[in-house]
């Protein structure tokens, strides 16, 4: 097929890069895949094809400058609304950096408990020895708090906004519920106990863990593993808010781990005692009596050390 090098002189004052798009077009259009094969009955006529081309050059409407403003103007809003749109999806971040939000933070020392109330209404125990970090308010879809040791809340309902607890690598999340979280940094698991509601829970690399009234959840730190136990009597677990000390099957690490954060002393076990739970309700009795009530459930006794005590004997 031959060029059409006489086509060039006559446009030449056209666009170019349009008179290549219109040929272009032309030949799209006469899928020639399916034009009979050269020697059949049909020909190329090349006078229609050029008369075709040169048509469709000058039946193009001439762009006025009025169009061209009204194009101006067009893209103009749509960049705005475009913005505008990019925006409102992006707004807490946009907010974030030009209104930041104050982070605040308050500590329990060990043998105090204090409380607090959050911007959302959502009530907060903390224990001795405790931490949370939150935000002075909430903005965005998530309420979020940081955690070090062992708090109890009462989340305000909000189905538009969840309540995240972070505690290290492991999440609670719910939208309106009451629970006890234990996550001291000295211990090798997270424990969450539900009261009300319905809370989940999220360790990295995991399922996560849903739990109901009476329900309780230990994660490992380490592995990510988690335990499930039903029945548990969350309101003596989570006494420690009101002024009660009662462990049921608790492991003696754990226990002596909550005198520490009540009382204020370290009491230290030998190796062959940490497999003994304890159960006792310790509630108005002094320190001294509950080392001596602990010393003989694991058969043994409490030697002074230090400024605090450590345990010896036979073991459970």
């Amino acid at each position: 097929m031959r060029k059409f090098t006489f086509l060039r002189k006559k446009i030449q004052a056209k666009d170019r890069s349009l008179q290549e798009k219109l040929v272009t077009k032309y030949f799209d259009d006469l899928q020639l895949n399916q034009q009979p094969k050269a020697g059949q009955d049909a020909g190329f006529d090349s006078d229609e094809v050029y008369n075709r081309i040169i048509r469709n050059i000058d039946e193009l409407p001439v762009k006025s400058a009025n169009r061209r403003k009204k194009w101006m103007v067009a893209a103009s809003l749509f960049a705005v609304a475009s913005f505008s749109a990019l925006l409102f999806q992006y707004r807490s971040q946009v907010l974030n950096v030009v209104s930041p939000i104050t982070q605040k933070q308050i500590v329990a020392a060990n043998g105090h408990v204090t409380n607090l109330t959050l911007a959302d209404g959502t009530k907060v125990w903390l224990n001795g020895g405790s931490k949370l970090s939150y935000p002075e308010t909430f903005r965005g879809d998530k309420r979020e708090i940081t955690l070090v040791g062992e708090a109890f809340l009462e989340v305000v309902h909000d189905a538009k906004k969840s309540f995240i607890v972070h505690t290290g690598n492991i999440k609670t999340q719910v939208l309106g519920t009451s629970f006890n979280v234990k996550a001291y940094p000295e211990d090798n698991f997270v424990k969450v106990d539900v009261a009300t509601g319905k809370v989940g829970v999220v360790a990295a690399l995991a399922k996560t863990v849903f739990l109901t009234p009476a329900e309780e959840v230990i994660v490992n730190k380490k592995d990510h593993s988690a335990i499930t136990t039903q029945g548990v009597d969350v309101n003596a677990l989570s006494g420690w808010k009101d002024g009660e000390f009662i462990v049921k099957n608790m492991p003696l690490p754990e226990v002596l781990n909550a005198i520490k954060h009540r009382f204020n002393i370290l009491i230290k076990a030998d190796a062959n005692l940490t497999k003994c739970s304890i159960s006792a309700n310790f509630t108005n009795v002094s320190l001294q009596n509950i080392v001596k009530i602990i010393s003989k459930l694991v058969k043994g006794k409490a030697i002074a050390e230090g400024e605090g005590y450590r345990l010896k004997g036979k073991g459970c």
